[in-house]
């Protein structure tokens, strides 16, 4: 099969299904930090790309990253790029628990 960029639709029905298996702590954190989903710049194996932000929490944001199907944490520059290319396959629960639990706030990681 041939690979296509996810579309805000595909998106928004992904963190849907994966809210669904969120626990209450998740479920509150998406809400106090959801945005609509947007397209953001990340450059990718030197390629500028995109990727669907769904969540922000300062300079942070919790993106889907279409390639790797998962979603990553990364900090968001100032023209809004996305600025660590993150390869994991986490669901959104795990890639919340980041913020929850933490191990990055605002821009460092702890």
């Amino acid at each position: 099969m041939e690979w296509k960029p996810a579309s805000l639709e595909s998106v928004r029905r992904i963190v849907q299904d994966d809210l669904a298996r969120c626990d209450g702590e998740q479920g509150a954190a998406f809400e106090a930090y959801r945005v609509d989903p947007h397209l953001a710049p990340i450059v990718r194996y030197g390629n500028l790309e995109y990727v669907i932000i769904v969540a922000q929490n300062g300079k942070q944001v919790i993106y889907w990253e279409d390639v790797e199907e998962g979603f990553g944490v990364s900090d968001v520059g100032d023209d809004g790029r996305i600025l660590e290319h993150d390869c994991s396959q986490n669901s959104l629960g795990l890639a919340l628990n980041a913020w929850i639990e933490g191990r990055r706030v605002y821009g460092q990681r702890k």
